[in-house]
């Protein structure tokens, strides 16, 4: 049996043909309220089915925001379901915005509703949290090998919260965040034999240049840039601290986009503002030597 074709490789492929970037999908309340929607799961799907209009297949990845479809409860999760669906079937890959981190059985049942044909989502990449330790997520990395999957676990986000613990010096001189990329470079090397990183990373696009060390030690791992947009960050910030390695990023926005709906027309121009400037991004800075 023939090994599935990985994120990573379906990425690349989709970058080159539509561009690199991630549209965040957060339906909030306060963005509901906006497009003149309900705050129910009725409401929930309409959103969704105009965006869905509005995206068509011009992005490469799109990442819903769980929570946001949780809230709903059982009908919210079925709308989470059927759009992870639409867009699989135009050909983009979805990425589910999760962030589970636990141990032992319950992460490996976070892994069976994500990862794998008959899985509940059936998702092409989730994010993770792995401050319980890169072991707790062994298994659920594999799950992700085999299924062709990526795991993204959050190295440096950009929430000042975040800042204290990610930057906090181990006694080996590692912060935590250098330890962890390390942790990502060995956990896709591991195979020996040139496959395609299975685990990426979360790296804030608004992140300081002293970051460049934590990218560097990423190695060949692709890298979720949040926070381009409403968040402050544009594209000329991600040239600075990812430099050399443009072909790994996987550029997103959320707020920056979905604000300018409910109207069609705006949504796909609001959309194409992002597309021009990541595919700018991929095609014309230097690549990784």
């Amino acid at each position: 049996m023939t090994s599935p074709q990985s994120f990573a490789q379906r990425f690349t492929l989709l970058a080159e043909q539509r561009s690199p970037f991630c549209l965040g999908i957060d339906p909030s309340k306060d963005l509901l309220t906006r497009w003149g929607l309900p705050d129910t799961a009725r409401g929930l799907a309409d959103f969704c089915e105009r965006l869905a209009d509005a995206a068509g297949a011009r992005v490469a990845v799109v990442k819903p925001q769980s929570a946001f479809f949780e809230r709903h409860g059982p009908a919210g999760l079925e709308v989470l379901q059927r759009v992870m669906k639409h867009f699989k079937s135009v050909g983009t890959l979805t990425l589910l915005d999760v962030k589970r981190g636990d141990i032992g059985s319950t992460m490996d049942a976070y892994a069976e509703t994500l990862f794998g044909a008959g899985s509940a989502y059936e998702a092409d990449a989730a994010t993770f949290s792995p401050y319980l330790g890169l072991g707790a997520l062994v298994k659920t990395i594999e799950r992700a090998r085999a299924s062709g999957a990526c795991a993204f676990l959050v190295v440096r986000s950009s929430n000042p919260e975040g800042t204290s613990l990610q930057t906090s010096t181990g006694a080996d001189g590692r912060t935590v965040a250098e330890a962890l990329a390390d942790g990502i470079r060995e956990l896709n090397e591991q195979p020996g034999n040139g496959a395609p990183p299975v685990v990426g990373a979360v790296m804030g696009a608004t992140l300081p240049p002293s970051d460049r060390s934590v990218v560097e030690r990423l190695g060949g791992a692709l890298m979720l840039t949040p926070g381009i947009g409403a968040q402050g960050a544009g594209f000329d910030d991600l040239k600075r601290l990812f430099a050399g390695r443009e072909a790994q990023v996987v550029p997103t926005a959320t707020r920056s986009v979905l604000e300018a709906g409910p109207d069609t027309a705006s949504l796909r121009a609001a959309l194409e503002r992002h597309l021009e400037p990541a595919r700018r991004f991929r095609e014309t800075t230097a690549r990784p030597s």
